[in-house]
């Protein structure tokens, strides 16, 4: 439970809402739940691990005054290893894709973390071991290793899970979560199968489809689908994987702002998007059904421009297409192509009359 005033923005963290989602192809009687993470402080599911890692490394003596906190992130982590760090004096070095949200890099300088970026092709396999590298040759630095620090799921144990677990009274049956670096996934779940026999979902990008057998590749829904199966996934737990599109991500993205009024950003999409499949089938009616939404929309005004763009882009495309095909065909713009072909035919039947006549 939040303090009504806290003393801290670490004691703001955890404790976010559930709302249910409605979709035409869900049954009534199935509860589809959302659990919306970008009410934490910093707007995402990362501040619960951000903050169990740095409690955890000051416990044990290694991050004190003076330390230096290094890591890689897709954005988010970082944006709450970056507010804790300011919050407690230490200094943040983050190392992130290149093909990270200018929103993202933004809010990191104005905590005052430094950035440093790395290839996106290499995915976070390789922005880790920019990280780890960098993290040995700065003196007196830690290396965080969101990808394998325990205290990433332990975090979701602690939290995520019991939460859900209390705001739905003991009613869950499938949860449906993003894998990336599979902190969420496991806490959660491993905390969920210790109570109850839930059917755990995890999904990833279609484009980089590791857990499916697939090989890995460039997608863009960021925070899932680092490339390889990351050292705190627990695969024991999930029992189902599903694959999620760029396009599906998106798209169920944009929906949920136009439909629903919730501006969630592109792996809360491809959430929605895997949770309303699942909650969609026969063997689920009548069941509850809960997702987590990562984070909030505000951080991928960038990417919306540029979908916007590309869209527009591809309408202009198409438009020129066909007003191609219609000077080919002398047809007017928008003329059903049949009733031409019968207003030409009855005009040459007129024609034939004229000249018999």
């Amino acid at each position: 439970m939040r303090p009504r005033i806290a003393s801290s923005v670490a004691e703001l963290v955890g404790g976010t809402p559930m709302i249910r989602l409605s979709y035409p192809d869900v049954p009534r009687s199935t509860r589809l739940l959302a659990k919306l993470e970008m009410f934490n402080p910093l707007s995402s599911v990362k501040d619960r691990p951000a903050l169990h890692m740095v409690r955890a490394a000051e416990a044990a003596g290694t991050l004190k005054p003076g330390v230096t906190v290094v890591d890689a992130t897709s954005g988010n982590t970082g944006i709450a290893l970056a507010s804790l760090c300011a919050s407690r004096g230490y200094r943040c070095v983050l190392v992130l894709p290149d093909n990270a949200t200018e929103e993202r890099r933004q809010i990191l300088r104005i905590f005052g973390a430094e950035i440093v970026l790395s290839p996106a092709e290499e995915g976070l396999v390789g922005t880790m071991a920019r990280a780890e590298a960098l993290a040995a040759a700065i003196p007196g630095a830690i290396f965080m290793g969101q990808d394998r620090n325990p205290h990433n799921p332990a975090a979701h144990y602690a939290t995520t899970g019991p939460e859900i677990w209390s705001d739905c009274e003991g009613e869950v049956d499938v949860l449906v979560c993003g894998v990336g670096t599979g902190g969420t996934i496991t806490g959660t779940a491993r905390y969920l199968k210790e109570r109850t026999n839930v059917h755990v979902v995890g999904f990833e990008p279609a484009s980089s489809p590791v857990m499916s057998g697939g090989e890995r590749g460039p997608h863009r829904i960021p925070g899932i689908g680092g490339g390889i199966v990351q050292a705190n996934t627990d695969l024991t737990l999930i029992d189902e994987i599903l694959t999620v599109t760029d396009d599906q991500a998106a798209t169920t993205a944009l929906e949920l702002a136009t439909t629903a009024g919730l501006f969630v950003g592109v792996s809360s999409g491809a959430a929605a998007h895997a949770s309303r499949l699942v909650a969609s089938r026969p063997e689920w009616e009548g069941a509850t059904v809960v997702t987590i939404l990562p984070d909030t929309g505000e951080r991928y005004l960038s990417f919306w421009a540029e979908l916007a763009r590309a869209q527009e882009e591809a309408a202009g495309r198409e438009r020129a297409a066909d007003e191609g095909r219609v000077a080919r065909t002398g047809l007017a713009v928008g003329r059903d192509p049949v009733g031409a072909r019968e207003s030409v035919g009855r005009q040459e039947k007129a024609a034939g009359r004229e000249r018999v006549a």
